[in-house]
């Protein structure tokens, strides 16, 4: 994965990127639900340091393969933004094996995506091909959907800089490319959802979280990482696996009922619980201690 941050930083630096889309500052909405398809492309997102809009999205694509849109609507106090990425005769995300094996380089399809600390956002990004990083430090994050066809993903938040309301839901889904969600304790996301179809997913609680977060995760034949805390955290994992899948977990963890473990400092009533439900079937999900 750090290869892509090279590539993606590399990009926002020399790509000359013009200024496609604007939502204005209105007071007719408090809260931005922004969905992103981006069928091959690689996009950066972060708050903007100097720009007040909700969203501003600046973009140098290759207008004879990329056909970009975008349209906003508002209603009951949110705006809906919809920015699609899309290749001309493509065929979506429907088919995710067929996109795997087919994807083309696309390094010169490069978007940058700003928001604002003045809006609530209810996030959906759809990639399909190509890098990401969705860097959320500064910005209210409600709800955030993640799905990776097979692209890159990087997201989170700077260290020591946690989401500014707490998030409800945290969703992240890889087919067949990689997510790695860093910081996991600074969403402030009070569910966490996994899915990973022939992909691989980091989620990295290698901080002390506050408060209490619920992950559910199911694993096809990809790989599932969960990086936690050594010390003063809570933790208990419900297990369902299969003979076919692989099952790794962190030293100090102990089975109190049939594949049900927890920690040396789990309390069912802690007050930063982590609680995960996990369901394996032919992949492999190893827990471990951040260094």
């Amino acid at each position: 994965m750090s290869a892509s941050m090279s590539l993606l930083f590399s990009l926002s630096a020399l790509a000359q990127l013009n200024k496609f889309y604007t939502l204005r500052e209105s007071e007719d909405f408090d809260t931005v639900s922004f969905y992103l398809k981006a069928t091959s492309a690689n996009c950066l997102i972060k708050k903007s340091t100097d720009d007040r809009n909700p969203l501003s999205i600046y973009g140098n694509p290759t207008l004879d393969k990329i056909n970009p849109s975008f349209d906003t609507k508002i209603k009951n106090n949110t705006c809906h933004a919809r920015l699609a990425l899309d290749e001309y005769n493509s065929s979506g995300f429907g088919n995710s094996f067929s996109m795997a094996v087919s994807g083309s380089d696309k390094e010169n399809d490069f978007w940058k995506v700003n928001f604002a600390d003045n809006k609530v956002y209810d996030l959906s990004l759809f990639y399909g091909f190509g890098d990401a990083d969705v860097n959320l430090t500064g910005v209210s994050v409600k709800n955030l959907k993640i799905k990776s066809g097979s692209a890159d993903i990087i997201v989170g938040y700077d260290e020591h800089s946690s989401n500014p309301i707490q998030m409800d839901t945290f969703f992240v889904k890889a087919d067949f490319g990689s997510i790695v969600a860093k910081h996991m304790e600074l969403t402030r996301a009070k569910y966490v959802i996994t899915k990973v179809g022939f992909g691989n997913v980091l989620l990295d609680f290698g901080r002390v979280i506050k408060e209490k977060c619920d992950i559910n995760a199911s694993v096809g034949a990809g790989n599932l990482e969960i990086l936690l805390p050594k010390n003063n955290i809570s933790v208990i994992i419900h297990l369902k696996n299969s003979p076919l899948c692989a099952i790794k977990l962190a030293d100090g963890f102990e089975e109190v009922e049939k594949n049900i473990f927890v920690n040396v400092d789990y309390s069912a009533n802690a007050e930063n619980l982590l609680s995960f439900n996990v369901d394996v079937a032919l992949g492999m999900v190893r827990f471990r201690y951040s260094d």
